[in-house]
C-alpha cells in the first residue's frame, strides 16, 4: 500500500521547482504573444505581452527571493543536525555520545548554523575541501575536527555525509527530483551506488525504494 506523502510548501526547493515550472511555459507566452503582437500590431495582443511580461518579472523575482532563503541558513532558530539526529536512530549511533542542545550554548548553535549555512552552499564538490571549510569558519582545521566532535560527535566527513543524505531525502520527499543519478550529484556525489548503500544505511531504503514508495 502506497504512503501519501504531504508536500512541505515552505521548503524553497520545492516553492523554486513550482516556479520554475510556471515560468517556462510562461515565456513561451510571452514569446509568442510579442510575434503575433508585431506581425498584427494589434493593441490587445500588446496588453497580452504587457501582462505576461509584468508577471514573469513578478516570478523571477520571486525566484531570486527563494533561492535566497535556500542558501541563507541563519533564519533557522537551531542547528538543523539536532532535528536530524532525534529523527534518526541510525544517526544517532553515529554519534560517540549523547548529543543534548540544551548543554550546547547559544554561541556554538550559531556556530552549528554558520558551519551548516558552509556546507549546504559547497555540497556540489564531490570532496569537500575541510581546509577551505575551516577557513571560512575562521578557525584552523584542527580546531575544525575539535569543535564538531565536542558539539556533535562526530568526525566533519561524516557531519557532512549526515547533511549531505539529509538534503537528498528532502528533495525526494519534496518531488524535487525523481532521478537518482541527480540527486545524487546535486548533494554531492559522482558514484550512484555508493550514494545509494550509504543513504540506505542512514534511512534503512534505498533512493529507488523511497521514490517508488511516493508515487
Amino acid at each position: 500500500m502506497n504512503t501519501v506523502k504531504s508536500i512541505d510548501w515552505s521548503s524553497p526547493d520545492i516553492l523554486e521547482q513550482i516556479i520554475q515550472n510556471i515560468k517556462n511555459p510562461l515565456e513561451n507566452i510571452i514569446t509568442v504573444s510579442k510575434s503575433t503582437a508585431l506581425h498584427h500590431k494589434e493593441k490587445k495582443d500588446e496588453i497580452i505581452f504587457s501582462s505576461s511580461k509584468e508577471i514573469s518579472d513578478i516570478i523571477e523575482e520571486i525566484m531570486l527571493k527563494t533561492k535566497a532563503k535556500t542558501l541563507n541558513l541563519t533564519f533557522r532558530s537551531r542547528p538543523e543536525i539536532f532535528d536530524i539526529y532525534e529523527d534518526n536512530e541510525n544517526v544517532r549511533d553515529l554519534c560517540s555520545e549523547q548529543i543534548n542542545p540544551q548543554k550546547i550554548t547559544k554561541i556554538d548553535q550559531d556556530w552549528l548554523i554558520n558551519l551548516e549555512k558552509e556546507i549546504y552552499g559547497s555540497f556540489t564538490q564531490n570532496d569537500l575541501n575541510l581546509y577551505e571549510l575551516s577557513y571560512k569558519m575562521a578557525v584552523s582545521e584542527r580546531q575544525l575536527h575539535r569543535k564538531i566532535a565536542n558539539l556533535v560527535y562526530l568526525t566533519p566527513n561524516k557531519y557532512i555525509r549526515v547533511l549531505r543524505l539529509h538534503k537528498a531525502k528532502q528533495m525526494i520527499d519534496n518531488y524535487i527530483q525523481k532521478s537518482i543519478s541527480q540527486i545524487a550529484y546535486a548533494v554531492g556525489y559522482n558514484d550512484v551506488h555508493y550514494f545509494s548503500r550509504l543513504f540506505a544505511d542512514q534511512y534503512n531504503i534505498t533512493p529507488k525504494e523511497l521514490i517508488t514508495s511516493l508515487e
